[in-house]
């Protein structure tokens, strides 16, 4: 696959953790609305099956976001339009996952913009939501060509 030879060099392997980093720390940063002194409420709180469903959807962005820089940097990988859409389906993804909720006890970004009933739905369908977030990522590596020899 085309992926597994991009991330078998280091400078987008790198890329991939780093960038997976920062999404973790910035999503759990506005998950806990700024305060650090409740990043460990946060850990204790969290079902353990939005947990893994968040380190798969952080895994997978930054390895999204490392073959999206490695197509950019390749000449005629592929077009304009096909690299604006697959940032487009990533950037849906990632900024949907910042309005959910992955703890009952949170108070995610979107109680800043949000009715209590959105926020209420959005707690409770947390789960559904990853798995959305988690499948617009595979499918922008797929539309980025990816999966292909």
């Amino acid at each position: 696959m085309k992926l597994l030879k991009v991330l078998a060099q280091a400078k987008y392997a790198a890329l991939g953790v780093v960038s997976a980093a920062i999404m973790a720390a910035v999503y759990i940063y506005t998950q806990v609305l700024g305060n650090p002194h409740n990043i460990s409420v946060w850990f204790a709180t969290i079902p353990f099956s939005n947990l893994i469903l968040f380190i798969v959807f952080t895994a997978l962005f930054g390895i999204t976001f490392s073959f999206q820089v490695y197509n950019w940097m390749q000449p005629k990988t592929c077009s304009v339009n096909q690299k604006a859409g697959a940032a487009g389906s990533s950037g849906v993804g990632t900024l949907g996952l910042f309005l959910v909720a992955q703890c009952p006890a949170c108070a995610s970004l979107g109680s800043l913009f949000l009715p209590l009933s959105a926020i209420t739905f959005l707690t409770e369908f947390s789960w559904l939501l990853n798995i959305i977030g988690i499948g617009l990522l595979l499918f922008t590596i797929n539309y980025l060509g990816g999966f292909k020899e």
